[in-house]
């Protein structure tokens, strides 16, 4: 019979032989992968039960069930309201996504529920997170649309409402305004009657 391994499946002879023919270094090298693959494996596995753990004590709102990486992405179709729409009118108003490993996302999809965060817990939803675009901008994170929030942002709120959005500067841009509006509904016009789609407004 020839010296070929049977579907290639190893006897424990076959297993024994090589660990003998094996060098002391060699030896050493392959317990100690073996022992940091294990070690990896525990904590990957701890970290996940710890942050189950961190989810249930958060009380989350209700969640599709996600992939392992992926998260809930392949819920989300090309239309994203709609896709959103679907899940909101199974699963409430207030719904928990996680869109890849790290990013996470709480649909709003009621005016009462929109209420409730905005205007009841506003201080617990003022916070901005930090975008990776920041760096490009003129003044980083400083800007009032990425600014923490703070004395420093309602300051700068204070400077865009009495200059840029007071009832002067307002009459002043109506003519601007009415023409960008009338510019936006004709173009959603056009595309609903080349492409037949329903929009929502």
């Amino acid at each position: 019979m020839p010296h070929s391994l049977s579907r290639g499946t190893f006897s424990t002879r076959h297993i024994s032989m090589a660990i003998m023919n094996m060098t002391e270094s060699h030896y050493y090298f392959l317990c100690f992968f073996l022992w940091l693959l294990s070690a990896l494996l525990f904590r990957s596995s701890l970290k996940k039960r710890n942050k189950q753990k961190a989810d249930l004590d958060l009380h989350l709102p209700p969640s599709p069930a996600a992939l392992p990486v992926l998260g809930h992405l392949h819920l989300l179709g090309r239309s994203l309201y709609q896709s959103l729409d679907k899940l909101s009118s199974k699963y409430g108003p207030l719904l928990y996504l996680r869109l890849g490993p790290s990013r996470r996302l709480l649909v709003v999809s009621s005016a009462s529920m929109a209420t409730e965060v905005f205007k009841t817990n506003d201080l617990a939803f003022s916070d901005r997170p930090s975008f990776a675009f920041e760096d490009e901008l003129p003044y980083g994170g400083d800007g009032f649309f990425s600014a923490k929030y703070g004395e420093y942002w309602r300051f700068m709120k204070k400077v865009c409402m009495t200059q840029l959005l007071g009832v002067k500067q307002l009459e002043q841009s109506r003519s601007i305004r009415r023409e960008e509006i009338a510019s936006f509904c004709a173009e959603c016009w056009r595309v609903v009657r080349k492409k037949r789609l329903l929009i929502w407004v």
